[in-house]
């Protein structure tokens, strides 16, 4: 059982933010993941996040999506940092 409750975008009582927030996750992501659902709960710490993530690692990348991906996760296993 998660500790941080995992908001479901489908709830209709879902904070209007916390909504907003799951809405741009998924159109960034294409699909939504836990994460960004546990995150929901904090929408300007989602929000944050998220921005960091596309500065980091995606923006003025010379790499396609899939590779950057690829070398994240790859990095991932090396260090044993399982999600």
């Amino acid at each position: 059982m998660a500790r941080i409750p995992l908001l479901d975008e489908t709830d209709p009582a879902l904070p209007v933010e916390a909504a907003a927030f799951l809405s741009a996750a998924g159109a960034s992501r294409g699909r939504l993941i836990n994460l960004y659902r546990a995150l929901a709960n904090r929408p300007e710490a989602g929000t944050a996040l998220m921005g960091l993530i596309t500065t980091v690692y995606r923006k003025d990348s010379t790499l396609e999506p899939r590779h950057g991906e690829l070398a994240y996760m790859t990095a991932t296993a090396v260090n044993d940092c399982y999600y």
